[in-house]
C-alpha cells in the first residue's frame, strides 16, 4: 500500500510504469529495434514504492522533449521511488547495449525533473518527501553471459556512491531478472 504521500506524488506524473500497491515486478523495456538489452525485470514486495518512465513522459513535459543540443532534454529508461519511512530512496536505470558513457546527461535531467516533482508536491500539496538516497545504474549487455563475474549481490558502498556521471554499471543478459532489494543494499 503506498503512503498517502506517495500517492500524491505517484497520481501527478503521467508516466507511471509499476506501483507497490499492484505489482510485485517493474518490467523496463528499451524500445530500439538495434539494442540488444531489450527486457530487464526488477522483481520486488509490495510496498511503498513505485516506477516510471521518465523518456515516455517526454509527451507530457516539454522539459523532457529530446533535443541533441541540450542535456537537460534527456531523460533515463526507468526510475524507482522507494519511500522507506518518510525519506525517498530513488533508484535512476539506463539499459545499454554496451558499456557506453553516454549515460550522464540522462541521469542528471532526470535527476532536476525528480526534484521538480518532489518541489511542485510541497507547493501545491503540502506534502513534503525528502530524498535521502539516490543510485545510478546502468545496465548493459542483452547477450547470453557464460561465465558472470559479477557478485551476485553488489557491494552495497559501490551503488551508494555511484553519481551521475560515475553510475554502477552491471552487464545483464537479455532478458534479465534482478531483485529490486539488490539494488537497494
Amino acid at each position: 500500500m503506498l503512503s498517502s504521500k506517495m500517492e500524491k506524488l505517484k497520481d501527478s506524473l503521467a508516466c507511471i510504469t509499476y506501483n507497490g500497491a499492484q505489482h510485485a515486478h517493474i518490467l523496463i523495456e528499451e524500445t530500439k529495434a538495434t539494442a540488444t538489452l531489450k527486457k530487464v525485470t526488477l522483481v520486488a514486495q509490495n510496498g511503498d514504492w513505485f516506477s516510471f518512465n521518465p523518456e515516455r513522459g517526454r509527451s507530457m513535459s516539454p522539459l523532457l522533449v529530446m533535443d541533441a543540443h541540450h542535456d537537460h532534454h534527456r531523460a533515463c529508461d526507468c526510475v524507482v521511488v522507494v519511500n522507506r519511512n518518510g525519506a525517498l530512496v530513488v533508484v535512476y536505470i539506463e539499459l545499454k547495449s554496451s558499456k557506453r558513457s553516454d549515460y550522464t546527461g540522462k541521469f542528471k535531467s532526470t535527476r532536476q525533473f525528480m526534484r521538480y516533482a518532489l518541489g511542485l508536491l510541497e507547493e501545491f500539496h503540502k506534502a513534503v518527501l525528502t530524498i535521502a538516497e539516490e543510485r545510478y545504474f546502468v545496465l548493459y549487455g542483452g547477450k547470453t553471459i557464460l561465465l558472470n563475474k559479477t557478485p551476485t549481490v553488489p557491494k552495497v558502498e559501490k551503488m551508494s556512491k555511484s553519481k551521475p556521471d560515475a553510475a554502477y554499471k552491471r552487464e545483464v543478459a537479455n532478458p534479465a531478472r534482478l531483485y529490486l532489494k539488490e539494488l537497494l543494499g
